[in-house]
């Protein structure tokens, strides 16, 4: 059993580097939670652009069916019927609406996991340093096992 420990290093290697993949790897929890919360801001922004589309989609039916609505709508953009005249008043703020907006552009953000080399560093450096103490473990007993000869 004095070489079993030695077997003990390389189980510790292995250890080591599965639970830090399973929790910070790729496909790890910390990950996932991090897809969560991406997938989260992805259905509030789908929840904004499908109230935004029944606002439009209200302008739209408005301006297809209501003719006041297009006379308004007309005037906004500075059309007018063949008798109007118009005064421009220099610098007052004109009455135009402001337009809608189409929504916001989400993009995912980039993963922030550990890669899988620093994962294998980590656990190799963990099982070299558990080696040297079993290594020094060893040399220091059998320095007390080895018999002082005395010389006459």
């Amino acid at each position: 059993m004095k070489f079993g420990k030695y077997l003990l290093v390389l189980w510790l290697i292995l250890a080591v580097y599965t639970v830090l993949s399973l929790y910070n790897g790729t496909t790890g929890v910390v990950p996932y939670g991090e897809l969560l919360w991406e997938r989260e801001k992805i259905l509030e922004n789908l929840d904004r652009l499908q109230l935004t589309n029944k606002q439009l989609e209200g302008a739209m039916d408005a301006l297809l069916y209501d003719s006041e609505t297009i006379r308004i709508r007309a005037r906004e953009l500075g059309y007018g019927e063949a008798e109007e005249r118009f005064v421009r008043i220099v610098g007052v703020p004109g009455a135009r609406r402001s337009e809608l907006r189409p929504g916001i552009i989400r993009t995912a953000a980039a993963p922030s996991h550990g890669s899988a080399k620093a994962h294998r560093i980590f656990a190799l450096c963990t099982g070299l340093i558990l080696l040297a103490l079993f290594v020094s473990w060893d040399v220091l007993q059998h320095k007390d096992r080895v018999p002082k000869t005395i010389y006459p």
